[in-house]
């Protein structure tokens, strides 16, 4: 099954957490999928939530965490929405909404 590999960031002087990729893009051609997100610069942990529970094996982080992974069904050209909400290694926490694209005729 495919993997897709995403990091929650929090580049300097934002004022809130952004996903390297967004929309993470799920190729139709790859079926059923596999998307982890880590903690990437300046994150010190992240909760994810919000994700279908119909069409993700995972719908949320069930807390604070520095991996997640989710299996994508991708079984139909649809956009998802969810919620990142990530802590600063300041300790500063905010909450960002990035997207999930299924279906895209990318390769």
């Amino acid at each position: 099954m495919p993997q897709i590999d995403a990091k929650v960031i929090w580049p300097d002087g934002q004022s809130n957490p952004t996903v390297d990729k967004d929309p993470i893009t799920v190729p139709s051609a790859n079926g059923a999928t596999v998307i982890q997100w880590k903690c990437g610069t300046n994150v010190a942990s992240f909760q994810i939530t919000g994700l279908s529970a119909t069409e993700f094996s995972n719908p949320a982080s069930n807390g604070w965490v520095t991996v997640f992974t989710t299996t994508d069904q991708n079984n139909d050209a649809v956009t998802y929405s969810y919620t990142v909400t990530a802590t600063h290694t300041t300790g500063k926490t905010a909450s960002h909404d990035p997207r999930i694209e299924n279906g895209s005729g990318a390769e």
